[in-house]
Order: structure tokens, then sequence, then C-alpha cells
């Protein structure tokens, strides 16, 4: 690393700073500092919606005076967008929090979301303002309970490989001297003993463990390069207030202008967003899913933690290095076209294959599907990041969903819209063809649904209930097809991708009561 680019850098590790109050976590906000969070929200929130009624209103007299549909588009509704995104953006970057993730899923659906809102809004997936280095410097020393030179060689504090709602994400080397006996781990303790036991700067000042760096750099990559995920103080409650926004904001765009219960998609989501700030747990899944591609790291790899350097809040993994994919087309520009429509395929094929894994033969799945957290690596190889966010299908759900993946490869109407209430989808009506539409848009990237169209399956059809369990399985096929539009990369079914995983799930779910049959049991038995 070029010397300009490490913020911080020493030779040997200093004694420990003396004890100090613990840092301040998770601190609430006050009623006032509620109320004008609320309100700053809402009356940025109702200025762009009155902002498009109008331009709505306008655009009905621009047509009765004669403009065509593509003026009115190229024109009116393209300098609206264009304010809108502005607007969007500062809104997220502002207030952050929870309005951030919004944000980034917003940018992430280039299939129905205009390209001026979904070109300014694509900044969000990896390129949020980051806190300041200090603030960064504080949080993973109290974390850890040791001096930065105590674990780190160096670390780049001055500029993140990315930076989002919860978190940020810096590139580090660890302080590994004692690496030539990785593979002899039962000398430690003899080495421990002749040196007297650990050093004062591996002591944590409030009592806790040692910090044990050689078992960390036992379980570290041999280049002792890594990632380390520092999570922004008081977030926690940040985010709580938020979802409360985003819930009525639900709840009125579901009456007024989509029929879905985006309600319940909110509920869901914020169930997932109170683990999403448990790195423990972030770790032990991202282990478990690295697991799973162990054969397969040849197209697709996924990073594995430094255990004995994670904690609630403090997350430390082997570094990938790769390129996101939302910067990829910077990195293709001198090859002809023909190779960029290759190249694109072939890594959207591989994010479908690596998603098509996780959701049918393990259940285990990495569910905050935005852009920023996919990574082009060498050679091609996709690198998944980013685990807070993740979901484990029940097997119920997995062979329901496994059906509905052969049905929709198979493409007979009646099958797929049978499939799509095995997995309990309840529409007001009961169109065969409309179901399937509806069940091609929301899990195959073949479909589309535009919820803002008056030609919407999903405003023709009428969602009475929709499984929360799926809410992350639709989320990940929105994504695929979001990279789909903005790749170039048409007649991708990623339904048809999958049909070899849904057989291998359906042999290994042979018997599973699927989740319909399972809830009419339970309202018989009422």
């Amino acid at each position: 690393m070029a010397a300009q680019e490490i913020q911080y850098q020493a030779t040997e590790p200093p004694l420990p700073p003396p004890p100090s109050a613990p840092l301040q976590r998770d601190k609430r906000l006050g009623p006032l500092e509620n109320v004008a969070r609320t309100a700053d929200f809402w009356s940025r929130t109702l200025t762009i919606y009155a902002g498009y009624k109008a331009c709505q209103a306008h655009a009905l007299l621009l047509r009765a005076a004669g403009w065509s549909e593509d003026r009115l588009k190229n024109e009116h509704w393209a300098a609206q967008h264009r304010k809108a995104a502005e607007q969007m953006y500062k809104l997220c970057v502002d207030l952050r929090g929870f309005y951030l993730k919004t944000g980034q899923f917003i940018g992430a659906r280039g299939d129905f979301v205009p390209e001026q809102i979904c070109r300014k809004l694509s900044l969000l997936h990896d390129q949020v303002p980051p806190m300041p280095a200090e603030q960064a410097r504080e949080v993973i020393e109290r974390e850890l309970g040791v001096p930065l030179a105590a674990v780190f060689e160096w670390i780049d504090l001055e500029t993140p490989l990315g930076s989002a709602s919860i978190s940020q994400v810096h590139k580090a080397k660890l302080r590994c001297p004692g690496r030539q006996r990785r593979n002899r781990p039962f000398l430690r303790p003899v080495w421990d003993l002749l040196r007297g036991g650990y050093n004062a700067a591996d002591i944590v000042p409030s009592g806790r463990p040692p910090v044990d760096m050689q078992l960390a750099c036992e379980q570290a990559p041999k280049s002792g390069i890594v990632a380390v995920k520092v999570q922004y103080p008081d977030a926690l409650p940040t985010m709580a207030l938020d979802l409360s926004n985003i819930r009525l904001a639900a709840a009125f765009l579901s009456k007024t202008e989509i029929k879905f219960d985006l309600v319940s998609a909110v509920d869901e989501l914020a169930a997932q967003i109170k683990l999403e700030f448990d790195f423990r747990r972030e770790a032990r899944i991202m282990d478990a899913v690295a697991r799973q591609f162990e054969k397969l790291n040849h197209r697709i790899e996924v990073p594995r933690s430094v255990p004995s350097l994670v904690t609630d809040r403090l997350l430390v993994m082997n570094f990938l290095e790769g390129v996101p994919i939302t910067r990829l087309e910077r990195h293709t520009q001198n090859l002809s076209e023909a190779t960029k429509r290759l190249a694109a395929r072939r890594i959207l094929s591989r994010v479908s294959e690596a998603y098509g894994r996780m959701l049918l033969l393990d259940g285990l799945f990495q569910a905050d599907g935005h852009p920023g957290n996919i990574l082009v690596m060498k050679g091609g190889k996709i690198g998944l990041i980013d685990y807070g966010q993740s979901k484990r299908l029940s097997d119920s759900y997995r062979a329901a969903f496994a059906q509905l993946v052969l049905a929709m490869d198979r493409g007979k109407e009646e099958d797929v819209a049978a499939a799509l209430a095995g997995i309990g989808v309840v529409t007001e009506k009961e169109d065969p063809a409309l179901k399937a539409r509806l069940a091609y848009g929301m899990f195959d990237t073949r479909g589309k649904v535009d919820p803002f169209s008056p030609d919407s399956p999903i405003k023709k059809c009428g969602i009475q209930k929709f499984p929360p369990d799926m809410f992350f399985v639709l989320r990940v096929v929105q994504l695929l097809r979001g990279l789909a539009t903005g790749m170039k990369v048409s007649n991708f079914s990623c339904a048809n991708q999958w049909k070899p995983f849904a057989k291998e799930a359906e042999k290994q779910l042979k018997g599973v009561p699927l989740p319909a049959s399972l809830s009419a049991h339970i309202y018989a038995l009422q």
C-alpha cells in the first residue's frame, strides 16, 4: 500500500492507554431529536411525492396540448426524475440510518426505477460519506481493548473500502511476527511461558480476555491482509425510529399506489435489521456460506472471519481483491462490445448461480441484495460480501420454491399459478395467466413487475397475503433483474439456470409439506 494511503503505521506496539470510560454506544435519541428527525423525513418525503403528483397533473395538460409520449418522457418527466434523484440522495445521505438501505434498494432497481434516479442512488451502494478516521480508530480500539499498533502493522482509516448504512470497512495488515510457528500450535503454551506471559499491550485494560495475536494470525490469510468492518456508534436506535417512519409510508403507499402488503415486508425487514447489528452472528453465517462454496472457489468466493478478532461490533475477515460490480463498466471501457457482452453474461450467470445454490441447496443465503455487496475478481470470479442480513429458508419453503422454479422453467401457466399458491401467495383474482405473470415478475428475471404501471400484475391481481419468509427471496430476484438491466444482458432467466438446483432440492425434500398446506392444516385446527 502506498505511504500516502496509510492513515496509521507503526513499528513497535506502544503500551495501552490508561483505562477510561467505556465508549457510549446505542445512545437513544431524545424526544426532541426524535420529533426533529421524523419531521425532517416527512417534510422531504412529502415534497418528493407532491412533486410527482404535480408533474403528473401537468403531464395531462401537456398531453392535451399535443405533446407526444416521447417528448413527455425525455423533457417533462426526465427533469422531474433528475430533481427527485437529488432530493432522494440528499435525504439518504443527510439522515443516513435505514433511509440509506431504502435508497440502496431503489438504486438497484433499474428494471423499473427511472435511470436518472438509479444512477444517483447507486452511489449509495459503496460511496456513503464515512465516519471520521479518528472516530473509527476510537471504535476499533475500544472493541479490541488494545491500541491499533498491537493488532495491525497498518490500517487505512482515511479511505474506507466501503461505507454503508450501519458500518464501514477498512483495509489493514495484521501484526504477525510469529507466523513461522503456524503449524505447531502445541508449542504456543511453552513459548508464552518462556516469554513471561502476554505483553502489556496484549492485555485489555477493562479486564477482558487478551487479544491472542498468534491465534489470530493462524486464522488469518498468509498475507496478513484483512478487511476490518466497524459498526457506527448509535446506529441501532436511529434505525428503529426510521423503520417506524418507513412502515407508515409503506402503509400509505399500499392503500394509495400499490396493491401489495408493503407493511409486512417492512416488518420482516425490521426483524432482520436487529440481527444485522450482531457481528458475531454475521461471522458465523459468513463462514458457513464460505464452506458451501469451498469446492467452487475458482468461480465464487466468500470471505472468512478471523474469529479471535470478532466482537459484537467489529468483524475482521480476509480481504477479497476485486472491483465492485457497480464500477465494472469503467474497467471494461477498452474491450470490444462483443467481449463486454460475453463478460457481462458470464458474471451475471455466476452471481445468479451463487444465489441459486444458497437458496435451493442449503437455504442459508445472503439477503442484503444490492450491487455494492458483489465484487468481480481476477478471472471473472465473483466475491460475495456482507452477511449482516442473512436468512435461512425452512425446508417447507425451500421445497415450495423448488416447485415454483421448475414450474416457471416448464412455462405452463396453470402449473406456475398453482406453484405460486403453494408458497403461500394469496391473490384477489384467480386468473392463472395473470398469476403466472405475477410469478415471473417476482421470482424470475424474465418477468417484469413495475408496481406503479397500470398494467402491473400486482395491481391487476391484488396480493392479499405474501409469506414473510419469501420477501428476501423476492429481493434476491429483483437484484438479479436489476443487474441484468444495468449490464444490458437480455433473455436471461434465473429460473432456467436454477433448474438443476431445484431438482436436487426436490429430491432432498421429498415428502416435506408445503407452506400452503401447513397453513390450511393450522387453520382447520382452529
